[in-house]
């Protein structure tokens, strides 16, 4: 019987019970080891030593709940005895949380005792810990040693509520411990926080693995006497909860202090402003750089400021000394960076203001709602109904008209492209096209100077017989001025082009283009392009959904003034044959568009590429052509919602000099400021 007992040293657990569970509280002992869990509740350490005595306790280790149990349980078939297999406590089982028990554990294998020097590292970083929560109001904890690790107990008093408002307030404590004090040797067990948590039995041998010289079975114990100890109050709790950094949802591109959490790149940013770590390191939850020396005290050396990463992307800082205590992540960026939260108020007001703007805008569109239309509708209804006939507006793409019978009025379309695919060049070939059919048109340019835009314009408008070559620079072409005013009389007030010089914020700038296009009665709105307006002012915390947004505007911008509405958008990506799961931003850009066309440069990538991916009779019909007479450009409809058209590829052919893009290497086009000298 005496050598079962070898496993105990009677002195230290009746400590043990005398300190957790003073009064004759009620705890649960759970034996684990060999076969299934042994299991017994009992009040006091006379019974509980008389019943270990009945168990073989070789190769197991003794455990202790910590927290007030239901009295009822006593009434299980394992009171004040040992049953294996019986019912264990849960955590409905548990009416209070007595103690916050922080567990520092030496890393090391799994299922093997510590080394001497571990236990050493743990016992170590235990004093930093008593240390730091003796300096914020904490009251002294019981101190142990687990056998291969050190236990700090802090005495407290929450009910262990339904909502689990508290259980969530201790995992916190110790997810912030982590944070601060995890370092490669040692580690805060953050998972220490349900409400039936189980802890070594002090006084009980700790029996993991196989007993050797560098790696003993050791008895755990109480560091010091049995002593009364004081509850540390649950403000000191909340306290040490609020050192986490701010958590963030982990969505696309979620703005946390003015950075995405997928483009803030925070190892950057430290490199940017001079601030040097010593080491990177893994916690519950994150990653933290432990700083060579602290921003504000550069007396407070490693290992005691660092900076936090958790995995949802918010950002912390925090060093252990007293005198650093309020600083905070806010503060160490605004040392850096003194204007950097002045956006966040900004950006606070543009969206109160844009919420105001899209209830207004629902409002409007709700305004000649019908009361007695019908909620749903029979197939003869719809049949006899009389819709006006939809109406086109010329492209100057042949093709391309007759596959969509040109651009239909009250719709959107979408234009992207790669770098130099000729975007630009195409949307003034519309434009042109749109003129001299006599429609109007308001552009807004968000990368071109007006004086650029109307240039390159102005050339295709000319065409190669008004162009001359400059004398100074070889491949430099202009048109003469008289020219140029004869191009402009003719485009007179038919064409509008947004004044960049006004500095206009986006919901300015939608609102001008819609005033405009219902005092010209324009047929056709140009917005180049998506990644020159800041549409962020929608959503600063979610660029996807702002660009979603600003789409179903564009819609609205279309069907209140029944014009056509074209808006460029770059492609995510640069490089590749582009795809219309590829243009910039959000898949809804191209799901709300009503038409998606891709401008293709001919070269040598597309040559290769689009022999992988083009079916071979596109192929041929594209890139066949003798010498001299293959296409330069390819303009492919990649989405038509009216008639189901895609992947139909127009050839185009690039003429330098007046930088049109002509149906064919034949075509001479006549716009109507010259059509006079043509009779």
């Amino acid at each position: 019987m005496e050598k079962r007992m070898e496993q105990i040293d009677e002195v230290e657990l009746r400590k043990a019970i005398e300190q957790l569970h003073p009064d004759n509280t009620l705890f649960e002992i759970r034996i684990i080891g060999k076969g299934k869990p042994i299991s017994g509740y009992f009040h006091d350490a006379d019974t509980l030593l008389e019943q270990l005595q009945k168990v073989d306790l070789r190769g197991r280790n003794i455990y202790i709940t910590l927290n007030q149990l239901d009295d009822s349980l006593f009434a299980r078939e394992q009171s004040e005895r040992f049953v294996m297999g019986a019912n264990s406590t849960s955590d409905n089982d548990v009416d209070t949380f007595k103690w916050l028990f922080i567990d520092l554990d030496p890393v090391r294998a799994a299922g093997v005792s510590s080394s001497d020097a571990e236990l050493m590292q743990a016992v170590d970083m235990g004093k930093r810990v008593h240390k730091y929560l003796q300096d914020r109001g904490f009251e002294e904890p019981v101190k142990a040693i687990s056998g291969n690790g050190a236990h700090l107990l802090y005495r407290i008093q929450l009910a262990n509520d339904k909502e689990g408002e508290n259980r969530r307030l201790i995992e916190q404590c110790l997810k912030a411990l982590s944070m601060l004090f995890d370092n490669e040797q040692v580690k805060v067990d953050a998972a220490n926080f349900n409400p039936s948590r189980i802890c070594k039995l002090y006084g009980s041998l700790a029996q993991k693995g196989r007993s050797t010289k560098d790696r003993p079975h050791r008895m755990s114990y109480l560091s010091e006497d049995v002593k009364p100890v004081q509850k540390t109050s649950k403000d000191r709790l909340v306290a040490l909860a609020s050192e986490l950094p701010e958590e963030v949802a982990p969505v696309p591109n979620n703005q946390y202090n003015n950075y995405g959490t997928k483009t803030f790149d925070i190892e950057e940013w430290m490199s940017r402003y001079g601030i040097r770590y010593k080491s990177k390191e893994a916690f519950h939850g994150g990653t933290k750089y432990i700083l060579e020396e602290c921003p504000f005290n550069s007396s407070h050396k490693a290992k005691d400021s660092m900076i936090t990463v958790s995995d949802s992307g918010a950002v912390g800082f925090k060093c252990l000394h007293n005198s650093c205590s309020d600083k905070h992540w806010r503060d160490l960026r605004l040392m850096f960076e003194p204007n950097a939260y002045e956006y966040n108020d900004v950006d606070r007001r543009i969206e109160e203001g844009w919420a105001k703007h899209n209830r207004e805008h629902k409002e409007k569109m709700t305004e000649n709602v019908i009361d007695d239309l019908p909620v749903f509708q029979t197939a003869r209804m719809i049949l006899d109904r009389r819709d006006p006939d939809p109406e086109y507006i010329r492209s100057g793409i042949h093709i391309l008209d007759k596959q969509l019978n040109g651009l239909e009025k009250g719709k959107l379309t979408i234009i992207s492209g790669l770098r130099a695919s000729a975007k630009s060049t195409l949307l003034s070939e519309i434009m042109l096209n749109a003129l001299d059919d006599g429609h109007a048109v308001v552009a807004y340019s968000g990368e071109l100077t007006d004086k650029s835009f109307m240039n390159w314009m102005m050339l295709q408008a000319a065409g190669p017989g008004y162009i001359e070559q400059s004398a100074r620079y070889e491949n430099t072409f202009f048109v003469k001025e008289d020219i140029k005013y004869r191009i402009a009389d003719w485009m007179s007030d038919r064409f509008l082009l947004y004044n960049n010089q006004k500095r206009m914020k986006l919901d300015e700038i939608t609102n001008a283009i819609e005033t405009a296009a219902l005092d010209t009665q324009a047929d056709l709105i140009i917005v180049d392009n998506l990644m020159a307006l800041d549409v962020g002012e929608k959503n600063r915390r979610n660029e996807y959904e702002a660009q979603t947004l600003f789409m179903w505007d564009l819609k609205r911008l279309a069907e209140v003034t029944n014009a056509h509405v074209i808006l460029v958008a770059h492609p995510r990506k640069a490089m590749g044959f582009l795809r219309l799961e590829d243009i910039a931003g959000t898949g809804n850009i191209g799901n709300i568009a009503d038409n998606v066309f891709i401008v293709h440069r001919v070269n040598a990538d597309f040559e290769r590429l689009s022999a992988e991916i083009l079916k071979a009779t596109h192929y041929d019909y594209l890139m066949k052509a003798p010498e001299g007479k293959r296409c330069t450009n390819v303009v492919e409809i990649a989405k038509d919602r009216e008639r189901g058209t895609c992947d139909v590829f127009v050839p185009l052919y690039y003429e330098p000099k007046s930088k049109r893009l002509l149906n064919n290497w034949h075509e001479v086009k006549i716009y109507g400021w010259n059509k006079e000298d043509d009779e």
